[in-house]
């Protein structure tokens, strides 16, 4: 049974063109967290019905209990406010789970998980104010080394060639809503967790390079992503030209929002 079912489904948001959008980079199932963003949306989207909030990944689509209550006592908030939210997958989620997910329209290019809860599949596109959005979720997991298959880390976690093309297939993208960062963002880390596998390292350089040849081949000119747990935002030098890339940060620490002029692509709240 999904979370929320028996409730009366929300109308569907995409066909709309909202003025400002709420968007969320890793919650990674922090109910407390993720509960205190959905509250204020009344307050960062005063105008706006449905009140949207785009995530960036690692929303927290868990295995057991608790993953249900996550999900349940978020759909109950944004009921009370008016929301709905829509996430690509960050790779931290059960995949297995959303591919089971019933279709929500547009040609299955989102599953319903709750009233007001849908998942964003890798390739859907969408247009707002004459601007196509291109979904495109999955990273690698660092830490796979700390984490058991089937209950905290799961395979499709990652992008794959099929679903690279496919994405490619759609044709150009003005903007692009991913987990992964694509590999021509540059970024400077600090030393590295004694953990993390040297192969898994390997695994995250290429899966960020087939993310980049979809940016090269669909030529977004804004590009928003998570999983790195770091809020900034600047110009990006790629073969096509500049692109505005926006990061954001992890739950339970500033940088984890930002509220988006949608017709102007403008932040009203900054990410940073």
């Amino acid at each position: 049974m999904r979370a929320g079912a028996g409730r009366t489904a929300k109308m569907e948001p995409m066909t709309q063109d909202p003025t400002h959008v709420l968007l969320a980079g890793d919650w990674h199932g922090n109910a407390a967290w993720a509960r205190g963003v959905i509250r204020r949306l009344p307050e960062l989207l005063p105008d706006e019905s449905p009140r949207i909030v785009l995530h960036a990944g690692d929303f927290g689509i868990w295995p057991g209990p608790q993953g249900w209550a996550y999900l349940r006592g978020l759909d109950l908030d944004l009921a009370r406010v008016d929301g709905v939210l829509w996430f690509v997958d960050g790779n931290h989620e059960d995949h297995p789970r959303l591919a089971e997910l019933p279709d929500a329209g547009h040609q299955g290019g989102h599953g319903r998980v709750s009233d007001r809860i849908y998942h964003l599949r890798r390739g859907h596109r969408w247009t707002w104010h004459d601007r196509t959005w291109l979904a495109l979720g999955g990273a690698v997991s660092l830490d796979r080394a700390v984490r058991a298959e089937g209950m905290s880390w799961w395979p499709e976690e990652e992008i794959t060639a099929e679903e690279a093309r496919r994405a490619i297939a759609g044709g150009p993208a003005d903007v692009m809503l991913t987990h992964d960062c694509p590999a021509r963002v540059a970024h400077e880390f600090p030393p590295l967790p004694g953990f993390w596998d040297g192969e898994d390292l390997k695994r995250s350089d290429a899966h960020r390079e087939l993310l980049q040849t979809v940016v090269d081949a669909v030529k977004p000119g804004h590009l928003i992503h998570g999983h790195l747990h770091r809020a900034y935002t600047r110009d990006v030098a790629m073969p096509h030209g500049q692109v505005r890339v926006t990061g954001f940060d992890c739950d339970g620490v500033d940088g984890n929002w930002g509220v988006l002029d949608v017709a102007a692509m403008k932040w009203d709240r900054p990410v940073a």
